[in-house]
């Protein structure tokens, strides 16, 4: 609203307040003017009741018509000056009846100047107070001088001695007193009435905030009191409890739900148990008989000075969602029914960005094996995070102030590989104009990093033999040995074991190397994963490239849910950044992905060119035959492959995934394809 319309709108509302105040005030005293000196029934004074009744009449005949034009007015400020006018001349003849300067009822202007003090602000008080004075010596000279008749009052008015100079004189003065502290008065509440309004506008807001956010967020809201009663929830915890929200209020929290259970400390033992709102998960049996898994955060709610007054508790059934990772949505129709769906924050402090048990356990062995020196082999499939498993150890062992070095074995020359990694001295070869120090040398005190160490070539690896027995090399063209303190740890995409078994890879080494190992999964056995990395990459590229980029439709959703990722997070990374690349909105979909990714090709295995085990193609039939029905021959091929990894493996499942160069994970789903899984040996 326009601030001159509401200021108007706020005198008229207190105009209205104001006529009805003449009205009961007017009605008051001239009516007991009327009882206390005509209800003798004699006419003592020289005003006559029939003037008497007149001016009541006027009086409520001027307010009646005042009220019909306040609500038609617009410009109110004069019709405000008028009415106090009014009130003005009401008490000049009130006094006049009554007594003169002798009347009871001089405070009377005291009440106009106040009311001027409401309506007119300051400026309006003084100059009322001073009409109103002006008024009051007028009267009393022209009753004095004889200029107006005076009444014949029932008693005798004072002289005009110093006595009733300094009571005069005193009453008028009280007139701009009053209007002092009556403006100031007024000033200070309609400051705070302002203030009310700000703080009730907020409230409201605020509240309701509050109820779009019960009414639409996709958990239960539950509010108590200190004591631990209930005093709010919304319509999914309703539903939660299969109750309505009568039936609930004032209810202990923990009759509720019993992990939540009332201390006899008048606060919440699930709030005292930690002082940050951490999720706890627990198990709630439904009103329908359901067992339901319930992720609670809670948050203690204080009042202005900080002192607890209750509780908020937000809980979200977690039953439905998916425990492993063979989907990114639970439900997608359920999910398309929305539209779109929304992919939020979810920052990873260590760079191990997933949900997924299998991060959860590299996790823990990172924390296990960062407190040891010993040396660490980390393997997966290229693109799954070696390097960040490394680089996280490295942060939370003694040595994460001295120099974390990466090296890719697989990225330098071989016949450079040597200087790189041992370093070289002046003139050690053509072109050896200085002297170089080597990784080795660079991380002293701190931890190297082998990446690809399985294409490290052979004579080089007994350099680093050496070097993992003894911390000790020689530089190339250099006489004196150099002794180094660095933790190393090596990472590979090849099977090591496969590697020694074909005499690529010293064995010797291998058990060197093998001291502590972490397996990172490929990301296609961990698609719990995929949303979390998805949430990062649509944040990281999004500010990369000045956009805001913030959620997946469905369909893209479910066409990265089904795609192999043969190149695991580095490849749905480039994704991802191709996908922000070509998007306008905030959304992106199905067009804006790869079109490999659309084809949904399926992804070739990550593995050795050969197999470790002679397992011959099938000869039977010929090509013509084979073409006919190619998905039967790869499978019927792919099912005796597997029946003789087991076999080979005395039926050791494990053994057996290793034997194939593949994850366990995987060998597993393979088994579980053919109907394997109960016929073989575990």
């Amino acid at each position: 609203m326009d601030p001159s319309r509401e200021q108007t709108e706020r005198l008229r509302g207190r105009l209205k307040w104001f006529l009805f105040s003449r009205v009961l005030v007017a009605s008051f005293f001239l009516g007991a003017l009327a009882l206390l000196y005509l209800g003798s029934g004699q006419n003592r004074y020289a005003v006559s009741v029939n003037l008497l009744l007149l001016a009541i009449a006027a009086i409520y005949a001027v307010t009646i018509v005042s009220a019909v034009f306040l609500l038609r007015l617009e410009r109110l400020l004069v019709f405000t000056w008028f009415q106090v006018g009014v009130d003005v001349i009401l008490t000049t003849g009130v006094i006049f009846v009554t007594g003169g300067a002798d009347s009871p009822f001089g405070f009377l202007y005291s009440l106009v100047v106040i009311n001027a003090a409401i309506l007119l602000s300051t400026p309006g008080a003084i100059g009322v107070a001073a009409i109103s004075s002006t008024a009051y010596i007028a009267l009393v000279a022209l009753l004095h001088s004889g200029v107006v008749p005076r009444p014949d009052y029932p008693f005798r008015p004072d002289p005009p001695d110093l006595q009733f100079a300094l009571r005069f004189v005193t009453t008028n003065a009280t007139f701009f007193l009053i209007a002092f502290l009556a403006s100031s008065l007024v000033r200070r509440l309609r400051d705070t009435e302002r203030l009310l309004e700000q703080r009730e506008a907020e409230r409201d807001r605020l509240a309701s905030l509050q109820e779009a956010l019960a009414r639409n967020i996709d958990s239960a809201l539950i509010t108590t009191d200190a004591d631990g009663r209930v005093t709010s929830l919304n319509q999914i915890g309703q539903d939660l409890l299969g109750a309505t929200a009568v039936d609930v209020l004032g209810k202990d929290v923990g009759a509720l739900f019993a992990p939540l259970r009332h201390t006899p400390g008048g606060r919440q033992q699930f709030v005292q148990s930690s002082s940050s709102v951490q999720p706890t998960e627990f198990v709630h049996h439904s009103h329908d008989g359901h067992e339901l898994v319930l992720r609670c955060a809670t948050v203690p709610v204080q009042d202005t000075y900080q002192n607890p007054i209750g509780t908020l508790y937000i809980l979200q059934d977690i039953t439905a969602m998916p425990p492993t990772e063979d989907a990114l949505f639970a439900d997608p129709a359920e999910a398309a029914e929305s539209g779109e769906c929304d992919v939020g924050d979810a920052p990873a402090s260590d760079g191990l960005t997933g949900l997924s048990v299998e991060i959860r356990r590299v996790r823990e062995l990172i924390g296990k094996v960062a407190k040891t020196d010993a040396t660490l082999l980390v393997m997966g499939e290229s693109g799954t995070g070696k390097e960040l498993v490394a680089r996280a150890v490295h942060a939370r062992s003694a040595r994460r102030d001295r120099p974390f070095i990466a090296v890719n074995c697989g990225a330098i020359p071989a016949n450079l590989i040597e200087s790189e990694l041992f370093g070289h001295v002046r003139g050690a070869y053509t072109g050896a104009v200085n002297a170089r120090a080597g990784m080795f040398r660079s991380a002293d005190g701190g931890t190297i990093f082998l990446d690809e160490i399985g294409d490290l070539p052979l004579p080089l690896q007994v350099k680093l033999l050496r070097v993992l027995q003894e911390r000790s090399f020689t530089p190339i063209g250099s006489d004196t040995h150099v002794t180094v303190d660095v933790r190393v740890i090596a990472a590979t995409n090849r099977h090591l074991a496969m590697e020694v078994a074909a005499g690529q890879f010293r064995e010797d080494l291998f058990y060197r190397l093998n001291v502590l190992t972490i397996e990172v999964a490929a990301l296609r056995d961990r698609r719990q994963d995929i949303p979390p990395l998805i949430r990062r990459f649509l944040r990281q590229f999004s500010e990369l490239h000045g956009k805001r980029v913030e959620r997946l439709s469905v369909a893209a959703s479910r066409r990265l849910q089904e795609y192999e990722y043969p190149g695991n997070v580095r490849e749905l990374e480039n994704i991802i950044e191709h996908a922000v690349a070509l998007c306008d909105g905030e959304t992106v979909h199905e067009v804006h992905l790869p079109d490999y990714v659309l084809k949904k090709a399926p992804a070739l295995e990550i593995g050795p060119p050969s197999l470790p085990i002679g397992i011959p193609m099938p000869t039977s039939g010929s090509t013509a035959e084979a073409a006919d029905n190619l998905d039967d021959s790869l499978a019927a091929y792919e099912k005796t492959i597997l029946l003789r990894a087991l076999a080979d493996a005395g039926g050791v499942k494990k053994r057996a995934a290793e034997l194939l160069g593949i994850n366990y994970r995987s060998f597993r789903h393979r088994l579980q394809k053919y109907g394997l899984r109960e016929s073989s040996p575990s």
